[in-house]
Parts: structure tokens; sequence; C-alpha cells
């Protein structure tokens, strides 16, 4: 267990050092949030932007982190010849992905309760 759980920290480690990955998991659907829901530009259909806004971000929040994670961490672990290196590490496979999922799912959780926060101050009332 304690492999799993140090392979864990890596993986919140590199995530937090990616400046790219995290500009995608909590930059641009902040952004997206706060400019659309402040700004009158969206035929929404309701009386508040947010009402119509929130959901989407927080959909686009989860699938932009989900991919972005697949795809620019698996990039920069193949470039800098992890990939290799976690082959011959004594944790399996399974721990390594398994590692891998729940960093993912942590910072979806927090990306999604930062984001739910924020709508929310902005005047978001979920039904």
């Amino acid at each position: 267990m304690s492999a799993f759980l140090s392979q864990l920290r890596t993986e919140l480690a590199l995530t937090s050092r990616q400046g790219e990955q995290l500009l995608v998991s909590l930059g641009i659907p902040l952004l997206v949030l706060v400019f659309f829901s402040t700004v009158d530009v969206l035929p929404t259909g309701t009386d508040e932007p947010v009402d119509f806004l929130a959901p989407g971000v927080l959909a686009l929040a989860v699938m932009s982190t989900a991919m972005v994670s697949l795809g620019i961490g698996t990039g920069f672990e193949r470039a800098y010849g992890v990939l290799k290196r976690l082959g011959a590490s004594p944790l399996p496979r399974t721990g390594l992905v398994s590692a891998k999922i729940l960093a993912v799912a942590l910072v979806e959780i927090v990306q999604l309760t930062i984001l739910a926060a924020i709508a929310l101050a902005l005047g978001w009332e979920p039904h």
C-alpha cells in the first residue's frame, strides 16, 4: 500500500508542476464561467446567465481535466522516459493505473469545489 500512496503522491506532484494542465483544468473553465456570467452576450433564456452556464462549465471542467491529464501527462512521461522506468517498478500496472485515476479524481474534486463556490458566489441557484 505504501508504494501505491507514493505513486499517488508523485502523480499529484507532477500534476501541480505542469502549467498547461493547471491552465486547462482550472484557469479556462474559471475564466469562461466568470466572463460569460458577468457579460450579457449569450442568449441563455434565463434571468441569470450563471444558471445556464454553471452546469456546462462543470461538465467542461471534468472532461478537459480527464483528457488533458491523459494526453499531456502521458506525453510528458513518455518524453522524459518515465513510462519505461515505471514498467520496472515494484508496483503492478493496476497500481500505477489506479494511482493515476485517483489523482485525476482528486484534482477534479478540488476543481469542482472551486468552480461551484465561484458559481454560487455569482448567483447560481442549482435546482
